[in-house]
């Protein structure tokens, strides 16, 4: 039993608000069907901007306390400077560690410094830096108590050091050592 156009159209007529629902009920069908493909789409999106929200938010609560925290970085900065020797003020970076000798009762049978290498540590990443390591062979003799007190204070000194290399020997009385340090110079 086919309904042709002629049958149809009476029935409709009849039926007119059972019509225009299930014209409209198909229009609105068609409708979601084709906005189902852009709703990925628009979530996606959403997430990123969700996302990127969630980090200006971030930023913004983190900027609260940037200038306290770049003081603090310069501050940082003036103390490690203040603390660099001078490769090439000789006199002032023996005194360092004459000063030393004669706090802690030790004697230098040899003390060199080597020159600024510019030598990044072994293991060290290679970076542009204001800093470079400036290295002196130390040979000293003296009993336990003073070559402990000796490098207690070269560890609590006025410069950042590296040590790179230590041979003790001796004897009962006596202890020697050849060290092999690293201050932190400006070049």
């Amino acid at each position: 039993m086919s309904l042709t156009a002629k049958e149809l159209l009476p029935l409709l007529r009849k039926n007119l608000i059972l019509a225009v629902c299930i014209g409209l009920s198909l229009v609105l069908l068609a409708i979601i069907y084709l906005r189902s493909g852009l709703s990925a789409d628009q979530q996606a999106e959403l997430d990123q901007k969700s996302s990127e929200g969630k980090r200006y938010h971030a930023n913004l609560l983190n900027a609260a306390q940037l200038t306290g925290e770049l003081q603090a970085v310069v501050d940082a900065n003036r103390l490690i400077k203040e603390r660099a020797i001078n490769p090439a003020d000789l006199a002032r970076n023996l005194q360092y560690f004459y000063r030393i000798e004669a706090e802690t009762g030790i004697k230098y049978t040899d003390l060199r410094q080597m020159g600024g290498s510019g030598a990044p540590a072994v293991g060290a990443k290679k970076s542009s830096t204001i800093y470079a390591p400036v290295n002196y062979t130390i040979s000293l003799q003296g009993d336990f108590a003073k070559t402990i007190n000796f490098l207690r204070s070269l560890e609590r000194g006025g410069h950042f050091y590296r040590l790179n290399g230590l041979v003790a020997s001796g004897t009962n009385s006596e202890i020697t050592l050849n060290l092999s340090v690293d201050l932190l110079g400006q070049p």
